[in-house]
Parts: C-alpha cells; structure tokens; sequence
C-alpha cells in the first residue's frame, strides 16, 4: 500500500470525523412555575441552525458537527440562555432549560387567543395582554372579573338594570353582543347569561387576560364583530394553595381557595369561592342601588400527561347565584303592599364540562379535540306594581361546543386549521304565558389561518372562516345561512423600536331575543324572533396601530407608545321596537352602525414605578339617509390609568382614575361627564399578604345627579344606567399563600 494512498484514507478519516453530525434533545421551562415553553428558539451558534419548541416544551436540534458547540435558547419576555456542550456528547439525556422572566418584557407574552402561539411583538393582529393586573383586580373585586376586564382603554362594562346590576362587556363603542368572551379558548355562550357572565366569573384562578378590538370572527366565529376577550386560567404547578378573604364596608364578603398539584402524569386545579353582598341603598331612598347576592363556585380541572407528547384535560364550571334587588323592606322578608311592592328576583344555575386533549404529532405540529356543554338555568322574578301584577320569565339554556384543530409551525410558517360545531338551544320555562318563546341555533364552520414570515421584519395573516348556521323557534326557522368571513393583517417592523399593522375583517350576528336592550324588561312582552323576516346583522372592521418602544439607562427605563385608529360597520343593525299594545320586538333597521375612533396608550416604567396613561376617542353612530343619531351610553371621549409601585415580595401599591365625557341617553339628554379615582394597597408579610382598597373616592355615583326612581311605577326598573351605583366603599383582607 503506497504512502500517497494511506495519507489519503487518513485525511479523509479525519474530515468524516470533523464534519460527524449529532443530536440534542432539550426541554425548556419557565425556572419559576416549571411550566413548558412553547415555540422558544433553539439554535446553534457555529451553523445558524435552529427549531422551536412544542408545546410540552420539548425540541431536537440536530446536524450538530462535532467539537465545542454553544446552543442559543431565547423566548421572548424571558433571558436567553447559552449551553456549551462538546460533541458527541458522553450523556444522551435531554438537557432540562430554565428561562427567567425579564421583568421589563413582560407584554411580550405568548398570546393563545390568536392560535399562532406566539409572543405579541410576533403577531401582526394587534393583541393586548393583561397579566400582574389580575392579581391586583382580585383584591378589588376578588368575586366578579368587572373591574379587571376594563383595566384596557376601549373597554366598557356597561350595566344593563338597575335593580339586578345585570352588565355587558362594549368594545369601541358596540353593544355588549358584539363581544365575545371566551375562557381557555371555549366560548362563554352568552344568550341568557349574557348579562351575568361578567358578574360569576371570578378571577382568582386567571393568569392572563387577552383582548383582541376589532373584527376576529375568522377564528372564533360571527360574534366576535367588536372583538373577543379570552380569560386563561392557571395551568397545573407542582404545588400551589392560595385562601383569600375579603370583607367591604358596604356588606361583602369572600372566601375563596386555589389549590394546584401535580403527582407524575396527573394533576389538579380547583378554585372555590364563596361571595355574599347585602342590599346597598347608598341614596337611602328605599330601593337597592347594590342588590343582594349569595354565589358559590366551583372551577376543578384535572390534568392527564401520559407521555411526552400528549396533555389531556377535564375541567367543569358549577355555580349557583341567587341575586335579589328592589325594595329594602321586602328584601328584609317585610310583606307586599300597596306602597311597597317592587321586588327583582334572579336564580340561576350554571353547569360546565370543558374537554381538551392535545397531541403532539411532530415536533412543529400537534392536533386538538376540545368539547364543551353548558346547561344554564335561569328564573326571574320581578313584582311590578301596587296591583300586583308581576313580570315571570325563566328557562334553560344549553349550548354545545366541539372543535378539532390542526397546528403546524414552522420556522417561517404558522397554520391552524380546524371544523367546529355550535349548538345553543333556549327552552322557556312554562310560567304565567302560553307564548312560548323557544329558539335554537345550529352553526358548523371551518377555518383556515396562515402566519407567514415572509421576512424578518414583515409578517402577513390571512384568514377565512364559512359557517352554516340554521335557526328556528316554535312557529318559524331560516333555511339555513351561509357566512364566508375573510381576514388579513399585516405587521411590519420598521426596526427593533417601531412596529406597525394594520388588518381587516367581516362578521355576522345570528338574532336572538336575549340583547341587552330587553334585559330591564325582565324580557315581559318580548316577542318571538321571526327568522323568516329578521335577517343576521353583518359587519365590515379594520383597524391601523403603530408602536414604539424603547429602554433607557442600561435598560432601566422602558417606555411604550401605542397609537390604534378603528372602524367598524354593522349593516341592518336589529333594534327593539315597541307597538301601540307594548309589545315589545326585533326589527332590522334600514341603515348602518358606525363606530371610528383611536385609542392612544402611554406605558412608562421606572424602576419599580409603572404608569398607565389611555385615551379612546369613540365616534358611534346609528344612520341611514334621513337618520343619524349617536349611541346612547357611549361616551365619545374616556380616559383610564394607573400608577403602580412594587416592591416585589413586599410592597405594592396601586392608583388608578378613570374619566369618561357625556353620554346620550336614549331620551337624547346628555348625562353629566364622571371621574372615578381609587387606590389599593398590598403588603406581604412571608405568606402572608394583607390588601386595602378604596374605590371611587370622589363618591361618583348616578342618585347624586338624578333619582332612580323612573316610570311608569315609580320603580328603579327601566332606568338607564350611565354612572356608579354603589359610590364610595372600601374593602380588606388577606391572601393566604401555602
């Protein structure tokens, strides 16, 4: 054998060996919950080769020549991280990461409301996202997530009656049935518990709130037309126990408790609550500005991991409320007279199961089944006059949700492609009427959206969603609908400081009687929908955003601006109609709702110092060619923030204001423009922490600009609420953390 012909076999030995290809396995956690990180970035230094995680957190990097190699693991909101290993590796096992939050990237959160399960800088539909503030919404309202929802400018919650303190959730300036809300990506159903929902869910097990303004029916379905609120509750830790209790000076009280556990492949959620409200009369003029309230809850989850790739889960909602407003005396049990005879009574019942089970079939694409039913009691109660004439209506209300969707990631591609079914059936409860006023929805839809990054810094979404949807009451029903909703948005980002999008989409409302038009009537005299005649409500949306971040001092100092223009139009808005017997019913009108405005936000943070400053402008209108008459209750020009200081692991302390301009009532009368302005306080003290709030100091409430008392029977009953009713109170108490 030649000596040219063993150099040659050496060298080429030696090059194999140089150019030898190996494999990773890693698996990234949050280093404070445990929780697995999806879509984290996984690359090599040496090569620019890179995956992403999947959602149990887990990625196989491979193609790794041999020698010292640093692996880059980076998700934004958290620190990267470098791993020096030396290839081949002598241990195979899979390489446990650990990422740290970065306390000043937090609104970079990974948003899951848009199903692309990326971080918001990523997203080129425009999301808000609300994390730490739920903690501090739970010390203010720790029985109802009212307070919390509206932490973001354009948000309304608007209360539908006076007596029952019923409310609805308004996005730039659309009525409450134009949002929809949704819990873990499962639809709250509304219809009936519409005006409720906001009113039973607590907040005690949330860890993030997300908002999408603007048209987001492509994924979500048609009611989505103002936008959607999705409410995530607490995924499974290894160990978590939380007891809280509230008492206010104006008669409430809280018990609740969350418990987290995690043995091997099983684990569990619960969170139980127990909330009573005595009836609040702050005007003293005999009749309940605040009603009373008894409410148990129950929200327990089990969790199921049999493998690496699979997550499984059961969870199930059990409440029952019994809410009582109208007069003081008859709400102290005193018998019905002549001059006293106003009572508003509600009891409801609500039963959920939510089903998810998750697989992972590569390490970039999963699929997931979800089912949901809800069963849904309600029965109200309202004695109307001294005759002793009474207004009943109540029944059931069952809905069905089932999905199955397919998630593929890539590097530069994000789809999601999924077939769901609806189902809401309302069946009336036979009481003092033989009109019975059934009705039923079906709706089967399919979706395809696309996350394309055609470049670093440009990102383009695109959409489309049909639906089927038949509706029918007792005497009549529709053939059947077809709705085709496109969609696109677009981000672009200038460079690491500026980011701009812009998107659009289309919408439809099915008609239903339960609008919160007919909630002070306690629905007496609504007539049936006739879905021969009355059409779905359809809409056209788009909004246009920029933002701009920066640090300063060594990444001390983070500022954000953030500048949203809006437009939404509702084609044949449906209206309630009154006929000369006070028949009450839906009619489609002639003409268009327009909502346009622009949301302004201001984010600064100093040190353990945040501030919050948002403006909304809100222009909506109801118009044809002879008619144009602005919203009622809908103020054009509303200011919200708050200023927060934390210490963490001792001290917070929170301020927040809002302002809002006149509202025209639907007497066309302006009511007077109100501020709001209150504090809490939270000190921790090792598992202890002891919270004070005082809310509305300025003693902002509706009785000290006009009375409650309104026609036709000298009642609270059809009186339009523009204002607080319960002005000043303040509430304490403490969080037991185990």
């Amino acid at each position: 054998m030649s000596k040219q012909y063993v150099l040659t076999v050496f060298i080429l030995l030696i090059s194999l060996i140089g150019f030898a290809q190996n494999n990773v396995n890693v698996i990234v956690l949050d280093s404070v919950t445990n929780q697995s990180v999806m879509n984290a970035e996984v690359s090599l230094a040496a090569t620019g080769n890179k995956v992403y995680t999947d959602f149990k957190g887990n990625a196989l990097l491979t193609d790794i020549p041999n020698g010292n190699q640093s692996l880059l693991i980076s998700y934004a909101g958290y620190k990267s991280v470098v791993l020096n290993l030396s290839f081949p590796l002598s241990d195979s096992s899979t390489k446990k990461i650990f990422l740290s939050a970065n306390e000043l990237e937090l609104d970079e959160l990974v948003i899951e409301a848009t199903r692309a399960h990326k971080p918001v800088a990523d997203l080129p539909t425009r999301t808000e996202v609300l994390t730490e503030e739920i903690d501090e919404a739970a010390s203010m309202e720790p029985s109802k997530i009212a307070h919390l929802i509206t932490h973001s400018t354009g948000i309304q919650v608007q209360t539908t009656a006076a007596s029952s303190n019923g409310a609805v959730v308004r996005i730039q300036g659309l009525n409450g049935r134009y949002t929809q809300m949704l819990k873990d990506g499962f639809p709250l159903y509304g219809g009936f518990s519409g005006s409720l929902d906001v009113l039973q869910i607590p907040p005690l097990d949330l860890r993030q709130v997300e908002y999408i303004k603007g048209s987001a029916s492509t994924l979500y379905g048609g009611g989505a037309i103002g936008g959607l609120i999705n409410l995530l509750t607490k995924k499974v830790t290894d160990e978590e126990t939380l007891l809280h209790i509230n008492f206010s000076h104006i008669g409430a009280k809280d018990f609740n408790a969350f418990a987290s556990r995690r043995f091997g492949k099983f684990g569990f959620t619960n969170l139980a609550t127990f909330h009573q409200q005595t009836a609040y009369d702050p005007d003293n003029d005999g009749y309940a500005d605040i009603p009373e309230v008894s409410k148990i809850n129950f929200n327990p989850k089990l969790f199921f991991f049999p493998d690496d790739k699979t997550e499984l889960y059961l969870g199930a909602t059990i409440s029952a409320e019994l809410r009582t407003g109208g007069d003081m005396r008859l709400i102290d049990n005193q018998q019905i007279d002549s001059n006293q005879f106003y009572l508003d009574k509600q009891n409801s019942n609500r039963y959920t199961t939510q089903l998810s089970m998750k697989r992972s079939i590569t390490s970039n694409s999963t699929i997931t089944l979800k089912n949901s039913i809800s069963i849904y009691d309600r029965l109200i109660q309202i004695n109307t006059n001294a005759l002793g004439d009474d207004v009943q209506f109540g029944g059931q209300q069952l809905n069905t949700f089932s999905e199955l969707n397919y998630f593929l990631n890539k590097p530069k591609h994000n789809l999601n492609v999924g077939f769901n079914a609806y189902s809401d059936e309302f069946s009336e409860q036979q009481l003092d009427t033989n009109n019975l006023r059934n009705q039923s929805c079906f709706t089967l839809g399919g979706y395809l959206n696309h996350l394309w990054d055609i470049h670093e810094q440009f990102v383009l979404e695109s959409g489309l969603r049909t639906d089927w949807a038949q509706a029918r009451t007792k005497f009549t029903q529709n053939d059947g609908e077809i709705f085709v909703l496109p969609r696109i948005s677009a981000l672009y980002k200038l460079n690491t400081n500026f980011a701009f999008r812009l998107g659009g989409g289309m919408g439809y409302r099915m008609p239903t009687i339960f609008n919160e038009e007919a909630e002070p009537f306690g629905y007496k005299n609504i007539q049936p929908v006739d879905f021969e005649v009355l059409k779905p409500e359809r809409s056209y949306g788009s909004n246009f955003d920029f933002k701009y971040r920066t640090t300063f001092g060594s990444d001390k100092v983070l500022f954000t601006f953030n500048q949203m223009f809006f437009y939404n139009l509702i084609s044949n808005p449906i209206l309630l109609q009154a006929d000369t017997t006070d028949n009450l019913f839906y009619e489609s009108f002639d003409g268009n709702v327009n909502s346009s405005g622009f949301e302004t936000q201001l984010k600064l943070t100093v040190g353990k110092f945040t501030w919050f400053f948002g403006y909304t402008y809100t222009d909506a209108f109801l118009q044809n060619d002879n008619y144009n008459r602005r919203l009622s209750l809908t103020p054009q020009h509303s200011i919200k923030g708050d200023l927060l200081f934390v210490v963490e692991n001792n001290w917070r302390i929170g301020w927040d204001y809002e302002y809002k301009s006149e509202q025209v009532l639907s007497s066309q009368l302006n009511s007077p423009a109100i501020f709001t302005t209150g504090i809490v306080v939270e000190r921790t003290l090792n598992n202890f922490v002891i919270f004070l709030n005082a809310e509305n100091f300025t003693d902002t409430r509706q009785s000290k600009y006009e009375s409650l008392i309104s026609a036709p029977y000298a009642t609270p009953q059809y009186t339009e609420v523009w204002a607080p009713l319960d002005g000043f109170f303040f509430n304490a108490g403490i969080k037991i953390k185990l």
